[in-house]
This record gives structure tokens, sequence and C-alpha cells, in this order.
């Protein structure tokens, strides 16, 4: 019976003549070697290497799985609507800060970053406070330059109007409000968080 040769052609374009029977049986060793599940593609010889048997190489994943399946997110409440309106209002307010005396007045005072924080941090506690005592609709006021440096929370309703007045040099504030049957004035310190002004701008 005349023997059976077979070529596996290779990368360096070597070839190696082998019988027909042990080249099946290298074959389907291989065929069934590489299906199996887990197989570590065992180097039996050299020979075997050729024939396409790799060690695999086992790596300890670090690899993280993330879920990609949308969170719903929870529609903003009416004070979270309020609060972006004020964090938007007192960003915007910094255009005071690069104010200059173009006309060359004589009771021109700069407007300093120390009046603005003030004015912006009595605007953040009234509003804390307001929300915590479920008032909504205190307003967000328009946050503007006034005269000597000093820094004004001005609040224009329908019914109502309230301004406050930071000045530049002293640690008071002054505030002025009107609506119907009502009209409220004085002075205080805009360390306090003032709840009687939030009631007032929110009844």
């Amino acid at each position: 019976m005349p023997r059976l040769h077979r070529y596996y052609p290779l990368q360096n374009r070597e070839r190696i003549q082998m019988s027909g029977s042990r080249m099946e049986r290298l074959l389907e060793s291989a065929s069934l070697e590489r299906h199996r599940a887990g197989s570590p593609y065992l180097v039996y010889s050299a020979k075997d290497e050729r024939l396409g048997f790799k060690r695999r190489e086992h790596r300890n994943s670090t690899e993280e799985f993330i879920s990609l399946v949308p969170v719903p997110r929870r529609p903003l409440s009416l004070s979270d609507l309020e609060w972006r309106s004020m964090e938007d209002e007192i960003n915007a307010a910094n255009f005071v800060l690069n104010i200059e005396n173009d006309i060359e007045t004589d009771d021109f005072v700069p407007y300093t970053r120390e009046t603005l924080s003030r004015a912006t941090g009595f605007l953040q506690r009234l509003m804390i406070h307001a929300h915590s005592a479920n008032l909504v609709g205190v307003g967000v006021p328009r946050i503007g330059p006034a005269d000597r440096g000093s820094i004004d929370l001005y609040w224009e309703r329908s019914d109502r109007t309230l301004l406050i007045n930071f000045p530049a040099s002293e640690s008071v504030a002054n505030y002025y409000g009107k609506k119907p049957k009502s009209e409220i004035s004085g002075r205080f310190d805009p360390s306090e968080a003032r709840a009687e002004l939030a009631v007032w701008l929110a009844d």
C-alpha cells in the first residue's frame, strides 16, 4: 500500500512531510483540543507546535462591567429650579467687579469681591431658610451695582418689590419693600437669615 503524503504550509514557507495517518490524527486532536472548554492548547512537541498548538496565556481580568441601562432622573422640583436660577444670577453678577470709573466721578468707589460676597452670601442663606420652611416662590432678585460701591438685591414681582442694599464700607444692609397694603424698611446684619423677609416675599 503506497504511503500518502501531505504537506502543511508554514509561515517561514518551509514544508514538513508527514504520513497521512499521523497528520489526520494530529489535525483531529487539534480540532478537538481547540473546541474543548478551558483548553490551554498544550504543546506536546516541536512538531505539534508547528501544527497550531499554542499555549494559552492566562490573565487575571481586572475589567469592570458597567451597566448601560439608563437611570431615570427625578424631575426637578420648584425649589431646585429656583436654586439653579439663583446660582446663575450669582455667577452673572461677577460683572460688577470689572466696573471702572469711566466718567471719572469724584464719588466713585470700586466694587469689591467682599461687598459682592456679603450680598450673595445673604441671598443664599435667605433661600436656604425659605426652602427648608417649604416657602417656594420667594423668587430670584437681580444683583447689580448701586452708588458708591454698594450692591443691590432687587426683587420685582407683579404686586411687590423689595430692595436690599449692601454698602461697601459698612457691615449692615438697608432694605425697603412695598406691596399692597404693606411696606417694610430697616437695617440689619447681613450675616443673619432674616426669615421674615422670606415670608414677606412668598406670602
